[in-house]
């Protein structure tokens, strides 16, 4: 069998618990011998910077990486170096220490660990071993290196307490690690000049890039996150317990609640880039905390920060770990050719890459407190937590800052990833939808925004008109054909609150003039303020012109309104064209085929249903003419008074009876529901 390595793998550097209780168990070894936890984290990190580097070299083609990571990489090895020639210079004083030399034995063999591990959990896999097997060789593993351990610890002038305590912590983070190792082994072998072509063609995928962009930075992030929080606030050996205990419940608890929240069904308002924003967010409030308690490090908001960052990173990552596969038929989209394996390969590696860095920044933070200190940091071991910059807080602040911008200008929400996923299919089977296609180039490879600002104004309205659903287990959405809903006008107050609290994606129909400023605002002084009496009309007006009418103007474009043009036949073409073109895409249709003109005062009843325009029925027939397919129609009652949506029984389009009598059939079938809904009978 050909032999092959395991691979660091996208969330396995960034998150490991191995690898983070392996850096703390470093520093409580060398806060034990030496009375400096710095020293060895910053051995540790040196060392297992060097092992990534070593891989990195035999594993991975330079030339894949962008020129920016190539000049970072660079950089920070210079100023690494420099402040590794620095650290040593200002350690002078304890080389010839036995203790010393006890650390340099221990951080050793926590990296030979951790190095040697990953095989022996890939000879298991290649053997299929059982998992009693597998917990007995990697235990081996352990014991083989927890004896030499012991000889190190024995001679030492401590307590036999402390060893002990050392001896558990090693084996400790040993077992953690063992959680974190992967199934999937991949071979180093080099990229292909293949598998760099699809790697450059990847860069013109505007989502797949800015999807990469928050991974790469999350992942350097989170290695400056980690050393910086628990380097400060774990300054003694009590204080590193409570820290991993800390670590391992917040890691459980988030990525628990992030598994949760990825299996939820579709619905307004669970977009994946939401989710990854919550995360970021909680993250860089944690560092602000975290910045605010500098001179206090062993408060409960230093504990609280250490949550609030381990729980935000938890979330984020696990959420762009989760979008793998959404991602990969992103950029099968955009490139024209599936990337499977490949663009899991790359990622892979640049993510090991993008770990590098973040852990090279820390290491230099890391020697350059040990540098800067004094030297009364060297001759009492005390940490002079005083001497402890604000700036040093800057890199990690800043990098998860910038992930959380890249982040807010990604692209896709779930309802893309969906019809993505459903666009992908048919093509599997061999068909085409060039309404699907068009708008999905629109948001997977050309540069789009997302309407952030509509999102937070129905936020902020949604108290104001709070609505029950009832009998939403009358709708049964078929996936490949989409609906219409039908729902009474109640002056402005349908459309509002069905936009609020329709717990279904769709493009509602408009009056075309509700789409233009002035004929938005003339409509509504005509009709909704024309009977008030509590602002003066002059400045109802210019309100109005100025304020109001832009801004609604605003909103019924940004919800994807669909104009009609009920008194130009000509124009009333395009509005069913649309029409059929959003639910081929897979969008649901909202209309309020309510006529006013038939109610005595020519306007919108509040309670109750007006006679209804018939001409919105032609979608069914047409949609039926184009696909083949039978939509639903699904009857909706807004009712203000009793604060609910309901939803009726469902009809579908029946393409057997006659035209004229199946739009007579729905209209009447609609509208009998909608007014048994509102307990009212017909006229």
């Amino acid at each position: 069998m050909q032999k092959k390595r395991m691979q660091s793998g996208v969330f396995d550097d960034l998150m490991s618990i191995g690898t983070l209780y392996s850096f703390l168990f470093s520093m409580m070894a060398s806060g034990v011998l030496l009375s400096l936890p710095l020293l060895g984290g910053a051995l540790y990190l040196l060392g297992r910077v060097s092992l990534v580097l070593l891989r990195y070299r035999r594993g991975l083609h330079s030339d894949l990486l962008p020129p920016s990571m190539k000049k970072a990489g660079t950089i920070l090895m210079v100023s690494m170096l420099f402040c590794l020639a620095a650290m040593i210079t200002a350690c002078t004083v304890r080389l010839e220490s036995a203790a010393l030399w006890r650390l340099f034995g221990l951080v050793l063999f926590v990296l030979l660990r951790q190095a040697i591990l990953p095989y022996v959990a890939e000879k298991c896999e290649i053997e299929e071993k059982s998992l009693f097997g597998k917990i007995l060789r990697l235990s081996l593993v352990q014991a083989l290196f927890l004896l030499p351990l012991l000889l190190i610890l024995l001679p030492g002038d401590f307590s036999a307490r402390l060893s002990l305590s050392l001896a558990a912590g090693y084996f400790t983070s040993g077992l953690l690690q063992c959680f974190s190792l992967r199934k999937n082994f991949i071979s180093p072998r080099p990229f292909s000049d293949e598998e760099k072509e699809k790697a450059r063609a990847l860069e013109g995928v505007h989502a797949y890039k800015v999807f990469h962009r928050v991974l790469l930075i999350s992942v350097a992030a989170v290695q400056l996150t980690q050393v910086l929080t628990y380097t400060y606030i774990a300054s003694t050996a009590d204080a590193l317990i409570l820290c991993m205990a800390i670590a391992l419940f917040c890691t459980y608890a988030a990525e628990t609640a992030a598994k949760a929240l990825m299996k939820r069904p579709l619905s307004r308002g669970t977009d994946p880039s939401f989710l990854i924003m919550g995360g970021l967010a909680i993250w860089l409030y944690g560092l602000i905390l975290f910045s605010r308690c500098l001179d206090h490090p062993g408060t409960v908001n230093g504990y609280i920060s250490l949550a609030l960052c381990t729980g935000g990173a938890t979330v984020s990552l696990r959420m762009l770990g989760g979008m793998g596969e959404d991602m990969r038929r992103v950029a099968a989209f955009g490139t024209g050719q599936d990337m499977g394996k490949d663009m899991k390969r790359l990622l892979e590696a640049q993510t090991d890459l993008s770990a590098l860095l973040g852990q090279m920044t820390a290491l230099i933070g890391l020697m350059l407190i040990c540098v800067f200190t004094g030297p009364d940091y060297y001759g009492n071991g005390e940490l002079l937590f005083q001497s402890f910059s604000p700036l040093l807080t800057l890199p990690a602040f800043l990098t998860v800052g910038i992930a959380l911008g890249f982040a807010v200008a990604f692209p896709l929400t779930k309802r893309h990833l969906e019809k993505l996923r459903r666009y992908m299919l048919l093509q599997e089977q061999g068909q085409e939808n060039a309404s699907l296609q068009k708008e999905l180039e629109n948001v997977v490879v050309r540069r789009s925004l997302k309407k952030y600002g509509v999102r937070v104004l129905l936020a902020l309205a949604r108290p104001f008109y709070y609505h029950r659903i009832q009998c939403r287990e009358n709708v049964h959405l078929d996936e490949d054909i989409p609906c219409v809903f039908v729902c009474n006008h109640g002056e402005i107050y349908g459309p509002i609150v069905t936009n609020l609290y329709v717990p279904f994606f769709f493009r509602p129909w408009s009056t075309y003039e509700m789409l233009n400023v002035e004929a938005v605002a003339e409509r509504t002084l005509d009709g909704t303020m024309k009977d008030q009496k509590i602002v003066p009309p002059g400045l109802a007006r210019w309100f109005m012109y100025k304020i109001g009418g832009p801004l609604l103007g605003w909103v019924m474009r940004s919800v994807e309104c669909i104009p009609v043009y009920h008194d130009n036949p000509r124009m009333l073409r395009q509005t069913f064209r649309e029409t059929l073109a959003a639910m081929e895409t897979g969008d649901h249709i909202l209309i309020f085929p309510e006529n006013a003109e038939t109610e005595a005062d020519h306007k919108y009843v509040k309670e109750g249903v007006s006679e209804f325009f018939t001409g919105f029925t032609m979608v069914g027939q047409l949609y039926y003419n184009k696909t083949g397919k039978c939509p639903q129609f699904v009857p909706l009652y807004a009712d203000k008074r009793r604060r609910t949506i309901t939803f009726g029984i469902p009809t579908r389009y029946n393409p057997d009876a006659p035209s004229n009598e199946e739009k007579e059939r729905l209209c009447t079938y609609l509208r009998g529901e909608m007014l048994r809904m509102a307990g009212l009978k017909e006229n």
